[in-house]
């Protein structure tokens, strides 16, 4: 018996196409010369404007332009060409649109950089990134100092301090930095005059995950996927979770104990474990020594070893990373990434 681990691509078809997106995005920006926890994963309620978007080509006619976010309204005067992103979440919708991030956040990182997920696109947009402070405690004095045009978060993280930020840039607001990430990416898009650049890498993105999941489907029958994740205690990981959104997007089963339409998580016991089990198993790890310790430990013992998934080499370790924190597009398409390497399809 044996928990089966593997590295998930690097590179998509799809997220290449997210990147020349990206880069389309930035171009147009230029020629009109003008980024933890999954904590508060509440639902956005913000609808997307129906106006009609101009020629991209012409940012310019865009703007001045007022948008409602979270907590109340805000007015960007001109174009956006230098981001700061509060939160990961807003950190990928950032990149997504091709905009340029000056300023970045992390949590429990000090001086941290931009994380891996975001592969050559982060490298390239927010290559200059200066780090903010912690997520939980951003320092406002430091990006006072880099003269940002635009200030991204979600008020879950930051709505005690919009005022502060407010008279430091235009500051769009996101309800949630969890469940929210599509309504999240459409506000932002608004705000920033590329609602057409949005649309299209969402639609992308949905088009790939139901692909994706069809493949599976045909190819195992139908099967089960448990999402657990080990941090202090085991989470099993609901409908409304990112992780759960995407899976529900690619049309893939959940187990009994995965159905639940009220929160994002359930929380178990070690001896409740056999709750965890499906017809196939992923599992995410904290980052912290104490709790990949106990992992390992509990890894070895019986509870684990006979569920069926783990019985049967279908049980497999996956980034924490980007399953738990990469809220957003760049996030979920990793997470596709990792369901085409688990189930041996490639659907992209």
């Amino acid at each position: 018996m044996r928990t089966a681990e593997y590295r998930s691509r690097s590179t998509s078809p799809l997220l290449s196409a997210l990147a020349a997106l990206t880069l389309l995005a930035a171009a147009c920006g230029a020629g009109a010369d003008t980024d933890a926890a999954e904590s508060g994963e509440t639902l956005l309620t913000t609808a997307p404007s129906t106006e009609t978007e101009a020629d991209p080509g012409d940012e310019a006619a865009l703007f001045p332009r007022t948008v409602a976010d979270a907590v109340g309204e805000v007015t960007i005067d001109d174009a956006p060409e230098r981001v700061v992103a509060l939160d990961q979440s807003t950190l990928d919708v950032a990149l997504v649109l091709g905009l340029e991030v000056i300023g970045h956040t992390t949590y429990l990182d000090p001086d941290g950089p931009i994380p891996p997920l975001y592969g050559e696109v982060g490298a390239d947009l927010a290559a200059d990134s200066v780090w903010v402070g912690d997520l939980l405690a951003p320092n406002l004095e430091k990006i006072l100092t880099l003269e940002p045009d635009v200030i991204l978060t979600s008020a879950v993280r930051h709505e005690s301090i919009a005022d502060e930020l407010a008279q430091i840039a235009p500051t769009v607001m996101t309800e949630s930095a969890g469940a929210g990430w599509k309504e999240s990416l459409a506000l932002i898009g608004e705000a920033t005059g590329r609602e057409t650049a949005a649309a299209e890498a969402l639609a992308a993105y949905e088009t790939r995950a139901a692909a994706v999941g069809a493949a599976i489907n045909a190819a195992h029958g139908g099967p089960t996927l448990s999402v657990v994740r080990f941090v202090d205690v085991i989470r099993l990981y609901q409908p409304l979770s990112f992780s759960g959104i995407v899976l529900s997007d690619a049309g893939l089963a959940r187990p009994e104990s995965q159905q639940d339409t009220d929160d994002f998580i359930t929380v178990i016991s070690e001896e409740e474990l056999a709750l965890a089990d499906a017809d196939w198993l992923v599992y995410a790890v904290y980052p912290d020594e104490n709790v990949e310790a106990a992992v390992a430990e509990r890894q070895a013992g019986p509870l684990w070893t006979s569920l069926r998934a783990v019985a049967a080499g279908q049980a497999f370790a996956v980034d924490d990373g980007s399953w738990m924190s990469g809220v957003g597009l760049f996030g979920a398409n990793a997470i596709l990434d990792d369901l085409e390497t688990i189930f041996d399809v490639a659907a992209s």
